[in-house]
């Protein structure tokens, strides 16, 4: 019996979703900037999820922000990741014609601390994507 990878595989034209991860431990510092988040070329109609599974515990907040340069904020504005659980980020107006362009797609994420910043604090986030299925 074939799976759906392969099913989807014979469809010509067809897209599959994907998830990509980042973990986003933080230090005692007002800005954590991750490493560069790449998506695969073809890669479309890209969302964003945070799972905060430790609360930051910095003075006034914790928020993450997404672009196109290191604290860059073209791709989803700074929100609150501050407690735990999850949210779902909507991305900025101006982005939506790069999330549905075909292309290799690069993200800097950073976490911003703000009042007195903490090593306390820590979630995921997951890239949410289409590629095409060749």
């Amino acid at each position: 019996m074939a799976t759906l990878a392969q099913k989807l595989a014979k469809q010509a034209g067809s897209y599959v979703r994907c998830s990509q991860t980042l973990s986003l431990p933080v230090t005692a510092v007002a800005n954590t900037d991750y490493a560069q988040v790449f998506l695969p070329t073809g890669a479309i109609n890209v969302t964003y999820r945070t799972y905060t599974t430790t609360a930051y515990t910095a003075g006034t907040d914790a928020k993450i922000s997404i672009g196109s340069t290191a604290g860059g904020v073209d791709y989803v504005a700074a929100t609150t990741i501050a407690a735990i659980g999850v949210k779902s980020h909507t991305p900025v107006d101006a982005a939506a014609a790069v999330h549905l362009a075909p292309g290799a797609l690069g993200f800097f994420v950073r976490v911003t601390q703000s009042g007195t910043a903490t090593a306390v604090g820590a979630a995921t986030l997951v890239f949410d994507f289409s590629v095409p299925v060749s």
